[in-house]
């Protein structure tokens, strides 16, 4: 009679826990993990604090904290190798010059305080390598990955689906933020998009992650890289789950925002020069975006050649 009433009971918590309601909060979405393990060869996340001693310094110094630097600009694509040192030669001062150019800063190849507080604002994990702002005729400032990689023609219907190694918002919030970030997509391109089961096979694969997730690509932490997308036709789209993910709150990160964003690298696209774009690299939290502009429109028309 007792194991018939444990039995019993058991069955009943399973139930109960089974359809338990997800409690969402309307402005912040909380986070349900607490570890993240960082990959011990990843990049570690580079602080204001940290560059400040850097300031100043120029092709001929050695500092101790510019291998740091160098690995920043290594992993964004601005320098094609990393040997480790702290030396500041003329292939670190090309590479600065570089950024600085792509991001609208004074283009000295100096250190200089406007560049070090440029590098630790929150931003996309891609790499602005190879981009080197394609100008179009009429201005704009979108670019292509190496190689201009997209979907065949034939495939401009694509199913996605969702699949989190974390939770750090709820299912029925990412699947309703995704929904509409892809509506925009869709209204600006000759692409259609569908959700399946997550067992089903899918053409996009969607979903949160922490540090070393097995991609190549670790994350970083709270509030420095926040997600990456891979070009086509690879489909993943992974974001940081250590981030305090919100909806339309401008001190926070806007999880619309940079949805959409990794979305254009699905399709694409490769980083912006136009600050006002979908697709620049940088994350200013103030400037939540909900829809593309020109320049995202005219990227995405030329990449596939539709008018």
């Amino acid at each position: 009679m007792a194991s018939i009433i444990t039995h019993s009971m058991r069955a009943f918590l399973v139930i109960l826990i089974t359809h338990l309601p997800v409690l969402v909060l309307s402005r912040t979405l909380e986070h349900t993990h607490t570890h993240t393990n960082i990959h011990p060869h990843s990049n570690p996340p580079l602080s204001f604090k940290s560059l400040r001693s850097l300031e100043g310094l120029r092709k001929g110094q050695t500092a101790k904290g510019l291998s740091n630097l160098k690995r920043y600009l290594n992993r964004f694509g601005y320098l094609n190798s990393d040997d480790g040192s702290d030396y500041f030669d003329e292939v670190l001062e090309s590479a600065v010059k570089h950024y600085q150019q792509n991001y609208n800063l004074n283009a000295t190849g100096k250190l200089d305080y406007g560049t070090m507080k440029n590098m630790v604002v929150p931003r996309c994990g891609v790499r602005d390598s190879g981009l080197h702002g394609h100008e179009s005729i009429n201005g704009s400032l979108y670019s292509f990955f190496d190689g201009n990689p997209k979907w065949p023609s034939e495939q401009t219907h694509l199913t996605y689906k969702f699949s989190s190694a974390v939770q750090p918002v709820s299912l029925d919030v990412f699947r309703s933020v995704a929904a509409q970030a892809f509506a925009e997509w869709q209204r600006h391109s000759q692409f259609t998009f569908e959700e399946v089961q997550p067992l089903s096979r899918s053409d996009l694969t969607l979903g949160f992650f922490v540090g070393d997730h097995g991609d190549g690509f670790p994350f970083d932490g709270s509030y420095n890289i926040l997600g990456h997308a891979f070009s086509p036709t690879n489909g993943r789209l992974h974001l940081d789950g250590d981030e305090t993910w919100t909806v339309g709150v401008p001190s926070d990160v806007d999880l619309f925002s940079v949805v959409l964003h990794e979305i254009g690298h699905l399709l694409g696209l490769a980083h912006s020069l136009d600050q006002n774009a979908v697709m620049y690299a940088q994350y200013t939290p103030a400037a939540i975006k909900r829809t593309l502009i020109q320049d995202d429109i005219d990227g995405i028309r030329a990449l596939y050649s539709t008018p």
